[in-house]
């Protein structure tokens, strides 16, 4: 159970990621091949888009391998990356929290709006930025606490 639910946020951007392929499937054939488009494709695509990209970055700093960060770390000496590593999750997290405040203003300010092409909520669009934001903070909060045990380890 620990581990399935360890690897839910990965399995569920698997599947969104299918999804889109098939929507994004759907809406070429129809528009080319058939000639009859299908008006609801272009807004689900780009909802589930949307959650693959929040999703995808919380994956990332569940793993810690955002490649721009990780490329410049390993560029630097043992003590500067030691401090680099150490400020990261701190920048991490105010970002984070900035994702979860207005990310939860969003969905305030566009609740009462609705897809004209599928009768569904602008909220679940915008869930994504407060839901990605919970999820990187608690990835961080692991991360942490894996490397402050790591440090106790080496030292003691």
């Amino acid at each position: 159970m620990k581990r399935l639910l360890s690897n839910l946020v990965e399995k569920i951007c698997m599947v969104l990621v299918v999804a889109l392929a098939v929507v994004v499937f759907l809406q070429v054939f129809n528009r080319f091949v058939l000639k009859a488009p299908l008006a609801w494709s272009e807004d689900l695509a780009m909802l589930l888009f949307q959650w693959v990209a929040f999703l995808g970055a919380a994956v990332g700093v569940k793993r810690m391998r955002h490649f721009g960060i990780e490329l410049v770390v390993k560029k630097l000496s043992a003590k500067a990356r030691r401090g680099v590593e150490i400020l990261i999750p701190w920048i991490m997290g105010l970002v984070a929290l900035t994702m979860i405040t207005e990310g939860y203003k969003l969905i305030l300010f566009n609740k009462n709006r609705i897809y004209a092409t599928m009768d569904l909520s602008y909220i679940w669009t915008y869930s994504a930025i407060p839901v990605s934001g919970v999820l990187i903070l608690v990835f961080l909060v692991q991360q942490e606490i894996r490397r402050l045990k790591s440090d106790r380890e080496e030292r003691g």
